[in-house]
């Protein structure tokens, strides 16, 4: 039945309404600030984590400059001196699992409502499984990012090609690099 849906709406209305696009994380950056918390909305599957940690290194915020936590009980006061401390030193903060801790997001935005002045370099990154608990006022500030995992082989090789640069397909003069390229992307989507 669902694949007899997508043919129905991809005859009437065409493919662009059934494949989600591929997530830009450099434009995503582009459209926070220091103010607005980036908040991914995920599904079974998906993790941004390890894009946001390959953005965080290409923009020069590294290892020293990067903090990522997963929360889950008695991680608070940590995500709260995270939160300060990266707002003062423009810092980038990724907190995932917020959907474990919902009772203290609403202590997490009166943090970030106080935050006093931070660097224009800070950035929220907070991850969230889908839930009723999340608190309004976090999701009304925030930049919202609904990911999803690739359905099928052509949005698989897509995905994969998005993360590389013109550069990184120019690296070799062999004429076979980039069909190798496209070999291991195939595998990769495959497997």
């Amino acid at each position: 039945m669902i694949n007899a849906i997508k043919n129905f709406i991809i005859d009437k209305q065409g493919p662009q309404y059934i494949q989600s696009p591929a997530l830009m994380y450099d434009k995503i950056y582009k459209q926070s600030t220091e103010r607005t918390p980036i908040v991914f909305i995920l599904s079974p599957g998906a993790d941004p984590s390890s894009e946001v940690a390959r953005l965080a290194e290409e923009m020069g915020f590294g290892a020293n400059r990067f903090s990522d936590m997963a929360l889950g009980q008695g991680a608070e006061k940590q995500a709260k001196e995270n939160i300060e401390r990266g707002a003062v030193r423009g810092h980038w903060v990724m907190l995932q699992n917020c959907h474990l801790l919902t009772k203290w997001l609403k202590t997490m935005g009166a943090i970030i409502e106080n935050l006093q002045k931070p660097s224009k370099d800070f950035r929220l990154w907070l991850t969230t499984e889908p839930t009723n608990e999340f608190p309004l006022g976090i999701l009304q500030k925030s930049l919202k990012v609904v990911t999803e995992p690739p359905d099928g082989l052509g949005a698989n090789i897509r995905q994969i090609y998005t993360r590389l640069t013109p550069e990184s397909l120019e690296e070799s003069s062999r004429t076979e690099y980039k069909s190798c390229i496209y070999v291991l992307a195939f595998f990769h989507s495959t497997i």
